[in-house]
């Protein structure tokens, strides 16, 4: 969800909130410098509670950019960002001077903000090891192999515990909104006016529900849907990522730029991949071997049009690994990826909730029979093996997330997500009352990277306040 995003440039009772409502935000204000001199982007440092349940308890620091807009006399408020994740750095995108190109049309009426979630980028980081180990198995084929990757998973747990302490307990979606919403009273906003891509949608489903007298504007784009379950989550994305490899390789067919112009896609990849199975290829990070390669499709197979354009990179990757060198799908594979954060924060709002080797098995096949050729190679099994030795319980479990009260919220999804499918989009509409779902006929990770039409559209939303009449 994050790394889509990020690699071309991110069941049961409802749980509320153990803090009332009143005293989610703080007190204190923002001391703002610029983020580089002469920069026009200010960054600050808010401390937050570590548990929000326990308000005078030990602290942690969140990490704050601002852009100011360019009419101050007419601006609207402030609008919050979230690029998406587990874990996506939105503070540190917008002090690195990347909000221009990112939300320009909003850059006059709106002091674009955005931040570092807890555990991630300037704010208290983890680094505590890689998503996936190197070397373990990803998709385990025996008993052995899984409890290789359990091992790998608890000891990459138990080394961010030993390192973060308490800070490894207070990461989820639920804990961050409490943060969002500390932010906002720091600015002195009344309103929380928001736009969160993939992940952040998830976080502002949450903020809403849980402070919706409260919110602005609000738009939601590339779904995550808690109201699922895992094995659910990776099935819906490995069916629109095989559509998503299919469309790829006949974009390759017809474009003359394409790396593997003029070949077999499918046939190089499948090739590839059991050659690198049997001898992994060389690469500067390590060998690289059939795994390695599978997960790098979660990362570019996903369009993301707007900021970046991925499939010429994944052609160059596959048609350097079909060569013999693995630095490209090395490079770009969630394997071996250093994003603490990402396998962290996961594991406390979307545990694989694995049952034994049985239970992997199972999955996997049926991933088989849904995608033929990509098979679990998605996000949703990414965080499944990931979590699967973890040693913290999820804080919070996948559940429905009714929201109430708020004023309507615009839902947006493309027809074609392979990392935030549009299922997720229509379920929840149905749990936020009064909001409007907007889709957009294209294929790509969130509307508003992918289609100009759902980009006029929320674009208008926000700077008029006129929900969109139409689809795209």
């Amino acid at each position: 969800m994050w790394r889509s995003l990020t690699a071309a440039s991110m069941a049961g009772a409802v749980v509320f909130a153990v803090v009332p409502a009143g005293t989610a935000a703080a007190a204190e204000s923002l001391s703002w410098k610029e983020c580089r001199p002469g920069a026009v982007e200010q960054c600050a440092t808010l401390t937050v509670p570590l548990d929000w349940s326990r308000p005078s308890g030990p602290t942690t620091k969140v990490f704050v950019a601002k852009v100011p807009a360019k009419d101050q006399k007419h601006k609207l408020g402030a609008l919050f960002f979230n690029p998406g994740g587990p874990g996506g750095a939105g503070g540190s995108i917008f002090a690195a001077g990347l909000a221009d190109a990112v939300l320009p049309q909003f850059r006059d009426r709106y002091d674009l903000v955005s931040f570092d979630p807890r555990g991630t980028g300037s704010s208290s980081q983890l680094d505590c090891g890689p998503v996936l180990r190197r070397g373990v198995p990803v998709f385990p084929k025996t008993k052995a192999q899984y409890d290789a990757l359990v091992a790998s998973s608890r000891a990459t747990g138990e080394q961010c515990l030993k390192q973060h302490g308490d800070l490894m307990r207070n990461l989820d979606a639920r804990t961050v909104a409490h943060d969002m919403d500390a932010i906002r009273a720091a600015l002195g906003e009344s309103k929380f006016n928001y736009i969160g891509l993939s992940y952040g949608s998830y976080l502002g489903t949450l903020y809403a529900q849980q402070f919706p007298q409260r919110v602005g504007r609000m738009v939601l784009d590339g779904i995550v849907d808690h109201k699922q379950d895992p094995a659910k989550f990776m099935l819906d994305e490995a069916k629109v990522m095989e559509d998503g490899f299919n469309r790829f390789a006949a974009w390759c067919s017809k474009e003359a730029s394409c790396a593997l112009h003029g070949q077999n896609v499918g046939a190089v990849w499948d090739r590839t991949v059991a050659k690198a199975d049997k001898t992994p290829l060389p690469s500067p990070r390590g060998p690289v071997n059939g795994d390695v390669i599978r997960m790098a499709l979660p990362s570019l197979l996903p369009l993301t049009s707007m900021v970046s354009d991925n499939w010429p990179a994944l052609a160059t990757a596959l048609a350097k690994a079909a060569k013999g060198d693995g630095t490209d799908v090395a490079n770009i594979s969630y394997v071996g990826d250093p994003e603490t954060a990402y396998a962290a924060v996961s594991c406390m709002d979307l545990p694989g909730e694995l049952r034994g080797y049985a239970d992997v098995r199972a999955r996997l096949a049926l991933a088989k029979a849904v995608a033929p050729r990509v098979g679990a190679a998605v996000e949703g099994w990414a965080i499944t093996a990931a979590c699967a030795g973890w040693p913290i319980p999820p804080s919070n479990p996948w559940q429905a997330t009714p929201v109430h009260g708020a004023p309507p919220i615009l839902i947006t999804s493309t027809l074609h997500d392979p990392s935030t499918p549009v299922v997720n989009a229509r379920s929840l509409a149905r749990q936020i009352d009064n909001s409007r779902l907007l889709t957009a006929d294209t294929f790509g990770h969130t509307a508003y990277f992918n289609s100009q039409c759902a980009r006029d559209a929320i674009t208008t939303y926000l700077l008029k306040g006129q929900m969109p009449t139409d689809s795209c």
